[in-house]
């Protein structure tokens, strides 16, 4: 495996510092969108374009820079970057389907949808995640308004093909270049990636923007150029934009600010340290202005005990280790075990199993991290990895998506030890070489069952209809279908049981946010008799509701006395007329003596 050593000039102008300004750059101009769309500017306009096709323009520049410092000739280095490329080919297939995957429909498209059908951005208090960041969303709009609903499907997979060309770029001028596109060919072809680059979701964009505050500070702390600083925290605080997860991206790397400098003088490390904090709330800024304006909260619905602002919703509290006892019935070794299984048994799908897999092979960057003869600076990007997953372990529901960040610092410390292990012989050489097929092996086997599972070419070569297609998927839409062709104009629904997936409804809808008969349970307890519970849906907006049959049935047994158990029967029995079912979902009308849903403002939906 004849691997040769490259070098990279370390100027201003090199090709990643040039790299790690493009990808700021995006970020930057995404928020620039918010308050366009907030004035109803550009949103239904194809001026709207220029945003996403910026944003592609620059994502394929950083990886065209990483592609022209690949040395010629160089085996290795070539072969792994076809790895690239044979996967990035593959992804565009499997992007060719109609979005299926839960938060595209949920949240990450159907906000944009909802945006273009206002016009301009509208307040949706019944969605809490609409009050998330939404970096990434701002770049979906427009794409959706005048491009094939799965375009902003390649805009996400560009963000993970130019994460993995900054990793090359970084490495390529510290470790034998063929390891270095081994390390951005493993982060390419993580599964949870090649996961997240077929949808339309934006962790991929929290990838990218935490690898550039990540690459910044460890140039920053290299060279000592404030530039490198000021891009450093400019990525961070996009990372913050795209996911709130960002934020802990900012706290972790405002401490590592600290622990670079703290060594010359403590007092200059929490200068710096504050000063890193307060440039990446620049990026951030648009979203929690408005935040503060809709709700009180700058970061709502995080820290609601602190900062104040409007209630949360109603729903169960639950913490993580019950949650994975009761729920999935693991053991306390398991339950402590979360933060390194998700590297080795995850499964795509599978909420139990985190929802996806890492690799193995970035294990060797926390084993590495955690020897007696690690370096300073292993240690401190092991700790930054560490830090991360318990912060997630303990304050969420674990899922790999959600500690994507801490890849890159795992590959940039794995893929340095074996440069290191290459040089001791024959027999290193031989391990390495064995670690690399394995970890790209474990990465198609899994990349094969998530191309099993989505099967794009049956929809693709016309096997299967659109509606036979996204119904495997999303079993209420055919009854969507239905209502978007039958329901008069006006109609208001409400989506009980369906896991809130509004993107395919056109009709303006509703949902409970936690436990999805809420809305209904309080209208029956509070009404006198079915009549009144039929004026109570109106009053709030509701002429429809579509729900899962055999769970909307069992909720009313369950959460009601027999009074007001039969107080819902009467409404369903005298007020409720079934219009269409399938797959187990109907929908109904709520039969009222006009008025009915007229006031878009009490169904929840603010301009």
């Amino acid at each position: 495996m004849g691997l040769s050593r490259m070098s990279i000039a370390g100027t201003e102008k090199s090709p990643l510092r040039i790299a790690l300004w493009l990808a700021v750059s995006v970020g930057l101009t995404a928020d620039l969108y918010l308050p366009c769309a907030s004035a109803g500017w550009f949103v239904r306009s194809p001026v709207g374009l220029i945003w996403p096709l910026y944003t592609a323009a620059a994502l394929v520049a950083i990886a065209v820079l990483a592609a022209r410092a690949i040395p010629p000739r160089d085996f290795p280095t070539i072969a792994f970057a076809s790895v690239i490329g044979a996967a990035f080919a593959a992804l565009t297939v499997l992007d060719l389907v109609p979005p299926i995957a839960r938060d595209e429909l949920t949240y990450h498209l159907a906000m944009p949808a909802l945006y273009l059908r206002a016009g301009r951005t509208v307040e949706t208090p019944f969605v809490v995640h609409a009050y998330f960041p939404m970096l990434l969303e701002m770049l979906y709009t427009p794409l959706l308004g005048h491009l094939a609903e799965q375009v902003p499907k390649y805009l996400h997979l560009l963000f993970a093909l130019a994460t993995s060309a900054l990793i090359f770029l970084y490495l390529a001028p510290r470790v034998l270049p063929g390891l270095a596109m081994l390390g951005a060919a493993l982060v390419f072809t993580t599964p949870t990636v090649m996961a997240l680059a077929a949808s339309a979701y934006v962790d991929l964009g929290l990838l990218l923007f935490s690898t550039v505050g990540l690459l910044g500070l460890l140039l920053w702390s290299e060279s000592g150029r404030r530039a490198d600083f000021v891009v450093s925290a400019l990525g961070a605080g996009c990372a913050a934009g795209a996911k709130y997860n960002g934020l802990v991206v900012i706290a972790l790397l405002a401490v590592a600010v600290f622990l670079v400098v703290q060594r010359r003088s403590g007092l200059a490390g929490m200068a710096l340290a504050a000063l890193f904090a307060a440039i990446s709330l620049v990026p951030l800024a648009p979203w929690l202005i408005k935040n503060v304006w809709e709700t009180g909260n700058p970061v709502f619905p995080l820290m609601n005990h602190v900062f104040g602002g409007r209630p949360l919703p109603r729903g169960p509290q639950v913490d993580v280790f019950s949650y994975r006892r009761v729920l999935y019935q693991e053991s306390w070794l398991d339950i402590l075990l979360v933060p390194l299984r998700v590297f080795v048994s995850g499964r795509e799908g599978d909420p139990a199993r985190f929802d996806g897999v890492f690799n193995p092979l970035y294990l060797v960057g926390i084993v590495v991290a955690l020897l007696p003869g690690a370096s300073r600076r292993h240690r401190l990007l092991g700790g930054l990895t560490v830090a991360f997953l318990l912060i997630a372990f303990f304050s969420t529901v674990f899922r790999s998506r959600y500690v994507v960040a801490v890849l890159p610092p795992l590959v940039l410390i794995a893929m340095e030890a074996m440069n290191e292990w290459w040089r001791k012989g024959a027999v290193c050489q031989v391990l390495i070489a064995s670690l690399a097929g394995g970890a790209l092996l474990f990465n198609v086997t899994e990349f094969s069952l998530l191309w099993t599972e989505i099967d794009p070419l049956a929809y693709a070569l016309g096997r299967s209809t659109r509606v036979e297609y996204i119904s495997r998927f999303v079993p209420e839409y055919p009854v969507t279908v239905y209502a978007n062709s039958h329901l008069p104009e006006r109609s208001r629904v409400y989506l009980a049981f369906l896991g809130g997936r509004g993107y395919y409804w056109e009709h303006p809808y509703v949902y409970d946010t936690y436990l999805s008969g809420t809305l209904l349970h309080d209208v029956v307890r509070q009404a006198k008799d079915g009549d009144d519970i039929a004026e109570a849906l109106c009053r709030q907006g509701m002429t429809h509701i579509a729900s899962v049959e055999p769970l909307l049935a069992q909720y009313m047994r369950s959460n009601f006395e027999p009074a007001e158990y039969a107080r819902w029967q009467a409404f369903a029995r005298e007020r409720l007329h079934l219009l269409y079912s399938a797959n187990g979902v109907g929908l109904y009308e709520v039969a009222e003596n006009g008025g009915c849903g007229e006031d878009a403002l009490a169904f929840g939906m603010h301009s």
